[in-house]
């Protein structure tokens, strides 16, 4: 079979998205996958820097490569870009830049009513991040989507497991335990200034909470639908860099059900994201109901290390594959940047990883640091 021809720039059936970030993941996964996809169509680049270090991807190109290579101007301010005439034509907006800029660029996006795909954590503050779900709110009543790319929210297995919980299948939701475990090396590179610069704007810490267990907690939170109402938090730091590098949380949920949430940086060599290494990050997810439970757990770089199964009583279901975060570079992009394409082209979509879901899991990190700060149980801010 031939591979579908590629339109032209003018067909409005194409989603027209503008990025604004274009540091690694831009690099080395939005901007190709988006060039593949006949359906999207890249309108520009916004970027304040020529030039970006990158943990995985070794060969970052300076913007004014990339201009050529993508064939489309460059922009230094997304301001600016906003008030050009490209901004007249553009659907949505792919801000993939640094945490702290996440909230001024989506309000500037929300104000300008593009759709929003927003990079994870949505914000590292949860005031931002209350301003942003406002924003949002604003955004839905227009038909616009504000999307944050925890993919592993839109997997077919998360969306089954979804609506088993919502059918109780194993009655109400009254323990998860959840865990990831990666390698220990990703939060112990001084040059990897993103993920283990301490307190960077206004976050209350950064390491593994922030950088992975947000995905976590972004899935636990969009399957079960509980709402987090208080935390304790105990954290291991890294002596090189002061990252977070171990992490366990106890969180009570407003339904009295509990969450137990573990970071764990302690695998040796490299990720399988940007390396040779065939290790991907090991993650396990319990849900227990007062008449069953869930079980979801594997390997995120072989599907075939796990599956969904779902046992209570006279109901059994087993899903097979394992599918968390999708970080294949081949493509045209995960689940969730696809849903975010069809969007923009004005269909029907699930949102599986709204600004409201995105909310609890910022107020639960940010409470988490807190915690292991004050030694104390963290109440969530109201």
């Amino acid at each position: 079979m031939e591979p579908p021809a590629k339109r032209s720039r003018e067909d409005p059936q194409r989603a027209r998205v503008v990025l604004c970030g274009a540091g690694s993941w831009a690099q080395g996964w939005h901007l190709p996958q988006l060039q593949r996809d006949p359906s999207v169509e890249l309108v520009a680049i916004v970027d304040p820097a020529t030039s970006t270090w990158s943990k995985y991807n070794l060969d970052m190109k300076p913007t004014k490569e990339l201009a050529e290579m993508y064939e489309v101007p460059v922009f230094q301010d997304f301001a600016e870009f906003l008030r050009s005439s490209l901004a007249q034509r553009t659907d949505g907006v792919i801000i993939s830049s640094t945490h702290t800029t996440h909230c001024s660029l989506g309000l500037q996006a929300a104000e300008a009513k593009l759709h929003i795909f927003m990079e994870k954590p949505m914000t590292t503050s949860s005031i931002e991040a209350r301003k942003l779900l406002c924003a949002a709110k604003d955004l839905k009543s227009l038909g616009k989507v504000f999307m944050v790319n925890h993919s592993a929210n839109f997997t077919n297995q998360a969306l089954r497991a979804r609506e088993i919980l919502r059918a109780g299948k194993i009655g109400e939701v009254e323990h998860v335990t959840c865990h990831m475990i990666r390698e220990r090396e990703f939060f112990e590179d001084l040059q990897n200034k993103l993920w283990v610069c301490s307190s960077e704007g206004s976050a209350a810490g950064n390491g593994f909470a922030w950088g992975q267990s947000c995905h976590t907690l972004a899935w636990v939170y969009f399957v079960t639908g509980l709402i987090p109402q208080s935390v304790f938090c105990k954290m291991v730091y890294s002596k090189k860099t002061g990252a977070d590098i171990f992490t366990s949380a106890i969180i009570e949920c407003t339904n009295g059900a509990t969450i137990t949430c573990q970071g764990l940086a302690g695998l040796p060599g490299g990720n399988s994201v940007g390396s040779a290494s065939a290790t991907g990050k090991l993650i396990e997810n319990k849900i227990f109901g007062s008449k069953g439970c869930l079980l979801y757990s594997g390997d995120d770089a072989d599907p075939g290390s796990g599956q969904l199964e779902v046992c209570s009583d006279g109901f059994h279901e087993v899903m097979p594959g394992f599918y968390f975060e999708n970080t294949t570079k081949e493509g045209f992009g995960p689940e969730s940047l696809r849903c975010f394409g069809d969007a923009c082209r004005g269909k029907t979509i699930t949102n599986c990883s709204d600004a409201y879901v995105s909310l609890q899991v910022v107020l639960t990190i940010e409470a988490m640091y807190e915690s292991a700060k004050s030694g104390s149980v963290q109440k969530i801010r109201e």
